[in-house]
């Protein structure tokens, strides 16, 4: 499994309300099986970070696509630490 992260700009997520309404679904996150959308970062510059853990990377395409982020870069995630947990990716 593979995970990339996003960063770019999405019209309207610097707003609360529309960013809450935009992904409080589970649908908005779970996007098949394997396929998910683990976090996702509104900055205090209006850009967003999007990160997602998926088979392929068109997966994450598709999403981004469908939730007009404008990309300003995409790229395979090489490792991780998140609270005392590291490990490999891919």
């Amino acid at each position: 499994m593979g995970r990339w992260i996003a960063i770019g700009k999405v019209p309207g997520w610097d707003d609360l309300g529309k960013f809450t309404a935009d992904l409080k679904a589970t649908d908005k996150w779970r996007l098949d099986p394997r396929t998910t959308i683990t976090e996702v970062v509104a900055l205090a510059d209006g850009r967003v970070l999007a990160e997602c853990h998926a088979n392929t990377q068109a997966e994450f395409d598709a999403w981004l696509r469908k939730t007009g982020f404008q990309v300003d870069s995409l790229t395979p995630i090489k490792h991780i630490a998140r609270t005392g947990e590291i490990w490999k990716v891919g």
